[in-house]
């Protein structure tokens, strides 16, 4: 456990400044580790000089991802977290046998996100609690919560009804869900401590006329979230039903920008009938408010088909590929050519690039086999345009179905449930499952920002995806650019701007050691820079596959086309998506209609919050928007704008304090010529403020021209705004009902010579500092302290 990271909740600590003092080395560590673990950074030492007394002279700490990648002698090499990144503080011994910060830059070429800062190794080894409030994305935040242990005998007779189960436990009946001892009170406690947990907590329970319970559905807040995400193509995962486990679970799956399984609902069906599915889907297409997806994959089943058929009859559908070849291999087993049978039906599913082609070796498999009276043959053959690759390829479906001989579908709750898991043993751990799952999640976000895989070629179109792409998606692509090296193309038709090429592939077979030629048919259009290949790899994956790499290569076509770059696999998707939304808000007439469209508003706020990696600021906010809603002074009409507020603050001295307002740019001279006149503006303004400690009536926080205020981002300090209702003067309201946010004050502090604060301070003796909390004080230029921003 690393002692300088223990700290108070919500204590502001400051920001490194050249002038700051400091006891010991010690202290410069704790300071600068938790600064660097609130902004969401690691730290490493990058030198250091101590005495033989081992007092610290020299000591120079820097972000970790500072310095520059070292390049290994190998093909594939290993992600890289460095990026030279140029953040630092360095602070020296002087005269006075304290340490001086003499550099102290902020500036970071990289994102920076307290919330992932749990996965870098300066804070793996923290305690319990500490490691807690990182979770949840800050050094104050809230442990998680565990399940509520409400009690639950206030519920009525309709949870009895609901879930009472008949002495004998057997329910042989049919169209009844099959549970054991202990499971209809394990879902009842489930369902209520989830709800208490959590009110968008979704679940449905479907009876038959006796009041027994035949299926039952569910989805957790965050899979209702993540919906709004992830619908462009999701599975209907029955492969415990299908296998006949004790617990016959169903689940509907999404895939995230990492290419992850997303849990999107679970459900317990009681049989395989088409009602079943039909209920099924009515209770999910319910709890998703309506929206529908625009691709669906299932099994083969024809009760699944019928209920797709009748609740989502505008989705395309599509039957697992993987799940057909699983069952080919129990429906043809005890043919005595069944090892040439199943290659010859491998062969028409996965290599056919044509539809005459895929005809041709289907007839070619039933007719040489005598295969034309079986049943399930001809059922396949009927459902074709469900499964065969070559006709599904108008559609997008995330790469969520096996298209390649070696590819495998993974369940989602792999490795948690076998044939003889319970009810009750798997609602006991669910909560622990899904945290882990959503853990992977955050590990691939953290590698994304905080890592760069190294480049396979010298292609500048790699280079441009590695700067959107998360790291999984970008490996894919990486493996197509490197099997451009197995490509030959040659040009067919060259007639205006759309030509036509033919890319010859050389594939190699399973045992790595024989290859075959497979030739690929290519269109490009010059203009519109469209590419279309015949294999529709990009239509599945949303990748570009390698034959249209190769040609984009061969027309010296350096970068990616802008339509084929999805928003689907970038790093920030979920940021694009809230951004996307639509800004325009609806009214409606009562105020039952007025809750709901409320509450689902709060929800996308939540995520918003989330996303933002703002846990703590979105707390304040909640409560300052309860004080302001309840106001007496607002009205529906009220306009709220942000207005700026500088607290006044008292000069003292402390350990870390600044001897002197001074703002360098990397230790560098302050602003000249424009920004300085502005900055001295600016100063007046906060003077002015800080003295009346109102906000002066008109004044906006962030100027009219932003840039020319920008400056560098070591120059820029946090202060306190308020929310007030527009035409309304903020002494009004008091200081109950203003809106405090935190942000970068776009203004930058003009700067005094060190020689004037040395000459302000030698009049005086300074008390030896205790506190650790570093604050800011400015000098007037006859000597006298003054309150200034904090």
């Amino acid at each position: 456990q690393d002692p300088y990271l223990e700290e108070s909740d919500g204590q502001d600590i400051g920001i490194p400044e050249v002038g700051m003092v400091f006891n010991n080395h010690m202290e410069v560590n704790r300071f600068y580790r938790r600064y660097a673990r609130r902004v969401g950074f690691g730290v490493s030492v990058r030198r250091s000089s101590f005495s033989q007394e081992g007092t610290c002279l020299y000591l120079e700490l820097m972000c970790c991802k500072g310095g520059r990648p070292r390049y290994e002698p190998k093909f594939r090499k290993r992600a890289s977290s460095t990026t030279n990144c140029p953040a630092r503080i360095r602070v020296k011994l002087w005269g006075d046998k304290l340490l001086h910060v003499e550099l102290a830059n902020l500036d970071h070429n990289h994102p920076v996100s307290p919330a992932m800062a749990r996965f870098l190794n300066s804070y793996k080894q923290l305690s319990g609690p500490a490691k807690r409030r990182l979770r949840m994305g800050g050094p104050g935040a809230m442990p998680v919560e565990e399940p509520s242990k409400m009690p639950v005998d206030k519920l009525g007779a309709l949870e009895e009804l609901l879930f009472g189960e008949s002495k004998n436990h057997k329910f042989v009946e049919r169209g009844r869900l099959k549970l054991q001892p202990g499971d209809s009170e394990a879902l009842r406690l489930f369902f209520t401590r989830m709800q208490a947990k959590n009110a968008n907590f979704f679940n449905v329970i479907d009876l038959d006329d006796e009041g027994c319970v035949r299926n039952v559905f569910w989805a957790d807040a965050w899979s209702r979230a993540m919906y709004e995400y992830y619908n462009d193509a999701i599975t209907l995962d029955t492969s415990y039903v299908v296998s006949k486990h004790d617990m016959p679970l169903v689940t509907f799956l999404g895939v995230n920008h990492h290419g992850q399984s997303v849990l999107l609902g679970c459900g317990l069906l009681s049989d395989e009938t088409a009602e079943t599915y039909t209920w099924l889907f009515k209770a999910w297409v319910a709890c998703m408010s309506g929206n529908l997806p625009k691709a669906i994959i299932t099994d083969q089943c024809r009760g699944i088909q019928s209920a797709v058929a009748e609740v989502v009859p505008g989705v395309r559908h599509r039957i697992c590929l993987h799940q057909i070849m699983k069952k080919a291999a129990d429906q043809l087993s005890g043919l005595s050519e069944y090892k040439a049978i199943s290659k010859a039906l491998q062969k028409a599913a996965y290599d056919s690039l044509t539809v005459d082609e895929f005809e041709g070796e289907w007839s070619t498999l039933i007719t040489y086999n005598g295969l034309q009276g079986h049943d399930w043959l001809r059922s396949l053959y009927e459902c074709r345009f469900s499964w065969v690759p070559i006709f599904l390829k108008d559609a997008f479906w995330a790469g969520m179905s096996a298209t390649q001989r070696s590819e495998t579908i993974t369940p989602f709750f792999e490795g948690y449930v076998d044939l003889k898991t319970s009810l009750k043993q798997f609602l006991g751990k669910y909560v622990m499952i899904l945290q882990s799952k959503y853990e992977k999640e955050a590990q691939a976000d953290f590698e994304t920002f905080h890592k760069q895989r190294p480049p396979v070629s010298k292609f500048y179109m790699e280079e441009q995806l590695s700067n959107v792409y998360t790291h999984n998606m970008f490996k894919k692509f990486q493996d197509e650019i490197e099997a451009i090296m197995y490509c030959h193309v040659s040009l067919m038709n060259g007639d205006g701007p759309i030509s036509t090429f033919n890319v010859k592939e050389c594939i190699f077979l399973e045992d790595g050691k024989r290859t075959m030629s497979k030739i690929f048919a290519v269109t490009y259009n010059t203009e519109e820079k469209d590419i279309t290949c015949i294999c529709g790899g990009f239509q599945f994956s949303g990748i570009l596959c390698r034959h249209s790499l190769s040609v984009l290569k061969f027309q010296q076509v350096r970068e990616v086309p802008s339509q084929y770059v999805l928003d689907r696999w970038k790093k920030d998707f979920r940021q694009l998506h809230v951004m996307g939304r639509l800004s325009s808000d609806v009214v409606p007439d009562n105020r039952v209609d007025r809750y709901d469209y409320l509450s689902m508003r709060c929800l996308q706020l939540v995520d918003s919050a989330v996303l933002s990696d703002k846990y703590r600021l979105a707390l304040r906010l909640v409560r300052e928007v309860e004080k302001f809603l309840l106001n007496s002074n607002t009205h529906d009409d009220t306009q709220p704008r942000i207005k700026s507020r500088i607290p006044k603050v008292k000069p003292n001295t402390v350990t870390g304090q600044n001897l002197v307002n001074v703002v360098t740019d990397n230790g560098n001279g302050g602003p000249k010529g424009p920004e300085a006149s502005a900055s001295a503006q600016a100063s007046q303004i906060q003077k002015g403020v800080a003295e009346k400690a109102v906000v002066p009536a008109g004044y906006i926080g962030v100027p009219a021209n932003v840039q020319q205020f920008m400056g560098n981002q070591a120059a820029m300090r946090p202060s306190i705004v308020y929310m007030v209702p527009s035409g309304v003067d903020p002494q009004a309201f008091g200081n109950g009902v203003l809106m405090p946010v935190m942000y970068q004050q776009m203004f930058q502090i003009p700067q005094q010579p060190n020689g004037a604060a040395q000459d302000t301070l030698a009049n005086g003796k300074r008390k030896r500092p205790r506190a650790q909390k570093p604050t800011e004080t400015s000098h007037q230029s006859n000597g006298t302290s003054g309150p200034a921003a904090g």
